[in-house]
């Protein structure tokens, strides 16, 4: 955008140049000619009174000494005809009397259609201007006076003329060449500036804003409505997320208060209510469940968080250790496998809850005797852990609504809220990563967390080798 705005910047005043500029200097060139011509037919009627007498009365001595003064003096060359086109007496010009007398300038005045000295006719040949004036005596023609000019004072004026209308215009394109850039900065920094901050806000930095005293007085409005805007949606989402953090606090207390009233009712609850009562337990234990991944949701996105050097390895081997004790009265076996020390940048508590997401739901799905994998994986720039299971897996329709807030797919078991993948993705944007749903190797699901990696170890790595891994 900046360069075709400097482009425009440059080309108007170029183009207003170009546009008045060739009619002006096509106008000076020619009242250049006719200055010259006017000037040539103004001393050829100056000769008139000497070819009157050369003509009428035979001085030509006379009429050859004013030729010969007047070529001195401007350097023109003059010739005389009679009235019936013969050459009387003149100056040589760059055409022989024979040939001058077959001009059109000259053939037209010798015919008599002129009642005044002062009509003319100017011929521009190729290298002289003729002018050709009749001279009229006693109400009759009896000669015609042809002025010769050579063009070389003319042509140095044209182009004299051409010469500063081009100055002018390379003028105008460098003083618009050396403006125009500055002037684009200063239009287009409130646009960076916006684009900035509107990048940042949907990166979920709500305190991003715009400079309004930069730039037109338009993008001065704009900047000032997209503040606007900001604090007007910065409000509704701390509204939104006070709301549901306060709500999902506040219902704890009455849920463990109605758990524990329930819990007192069993020893008055006739056998075939027992049934129900536990039905009734289970929902409050699903409610509580709701709750708390409301108010882990909540934490994840109230805000940039200070991120530190989390050791990978260590979480990843813990929270392995504490699942295997969910995953051994099913069967399922439960691996870790990765190379090196891994050390990523990330938000301390972060990658276990993630992790958590990751094994819970893969346990929850995988079939009794499989093995879930856990894998850790860097490369240059990133940090992976993987969570792999062999249970029924996602359509890619429902991997690409897995971490919409409950949402839960066609195939979830358990008593599931549907928060799960979503705290995951949101816990993930808040350390600058991201959450990857695909296939796995036998059907199931690939879950994978990336983070930004953190350390020396990793500048040894070779890039890609993340991905390359990630597919095997």
């Amino acid at each position: 955008m900046r360069r075709h705005l400097v482009a425009a910047l440059v080309a108007l005043p170029v183009a207003v140049v170009t546009v008045l500029g060739l009619p002006l200097a096509l106008q000076r060139s020619d009242e250049a000619l006719r200055e010259l011509a006017h000037a040539r037919a103004t001393e050829a009627r100056q000769l008139s009174s000497a070819a009157v007498q050369a003509l009428s009365h035979g001085e030509r001595e006379v009429l050859r000494q004013r030729i010969a003064d007047y070529q001195d003096r401007t350097g023109g060359r003059a010739h005389v005809f009679n009235a019936r086109g013969r050459s009387v007496d003149g100056a040589l010009c760059l055409l022989s009397p024979d040939e001058l007398a077959q001009q059109n300038v000259v053939r037209a005045a010798l015919q008599g259609q002129f009642t005044d000295s002062s009509d003319r006719r100017v011929a521009k040949a190729a290298e002289e201007l003729i002018v050709a004036v009749p001279v009229i005596h006693g109400g009759m023609l009896v000669g015609v006076v042809v002025v010769c000019s050579a063009l070389d004072d003319l042509q140095l004026k044209q182009w004299t003329i051409w010469a500063v209308v081009a100055v002018i215009a390379a003028l105008a394109l460098a003083a618009s060449g050396f403006l125009a850039e500055p002037l684009a900065r200063w239009i287009l920094r409130p646009v960076r500036y916006l684009e900035a901050a509107a990048r940042r806000f949907a990166a979920g930095d709500h305190d991003a804003r715009v400079p309004v005293h930069l730039g037109p007085p338009d993008l001065r409005v704009l900047a000032e409505t997209f503040n606007h805007l900001a604090e007007q949606v910065q409000h509704q989402v701390t509204v939104q997320k006070s709301f549901v953090s306060d709500a999902s606090h506040q219902l704890r207390s009455p849920l463990v208060a109605l758990r524990l009233r329930l819990e007192k009712l069993e020893p008055h609850i006739a056998p075939d209510g027992s049934r129900g009562l536990e039905q009734a337990l289970g929902e409050v234990d699903r409610m509580t469940g709701i709750l708390n991944a409301l108010l882990l949701l909540a934490r994840a996105e109230s805000g940039a968080q200070a991120v530190e050097c989390v050791d990978v390895r260590a979480v990843a081997e813990e929270r392995v250790a504490s699942w295997r004790l969910v995953a051994e009265p099913r069967n399922i076996t439960v691996t870790i496998d990765g190379e090196g020390d891994l050390v990523a940048s990330a938000v301390a508590g972060t990658v276990d809850q993630v992790l958590d997401v990751f094994l819970d739901n893969a346990l929850r799905m995988a079939p009794p005797g499989s093995t879930v994998q856990v894998r850790l994986v860097e490369d240059t720039a990133m940090v992976a852990v993987q969570c792999i299971d062999a249970g029924p897996g996602m359509r890619p329709d429902e991997r690409a609504r897995a971490c919409d807030r409950f949402w839960r797919g066609a195939r979830a078991a358990g008593e599931g809220s549907g928060l799960g993948l979503a705290i995951a993705a949101s816990l993930a944007r808040a350390n600058n990563g991201h959450v990857l749903l695909q296939e796995g190797p036998g059907g199931g699901l690939h879950a994978e967390l990336r983070l930004p990696a953190r350390g020396p170890a990793r500048a040894e790595r070779r890039p890609g080798a993340l991905l390359q891994k990630s597919r095997g």
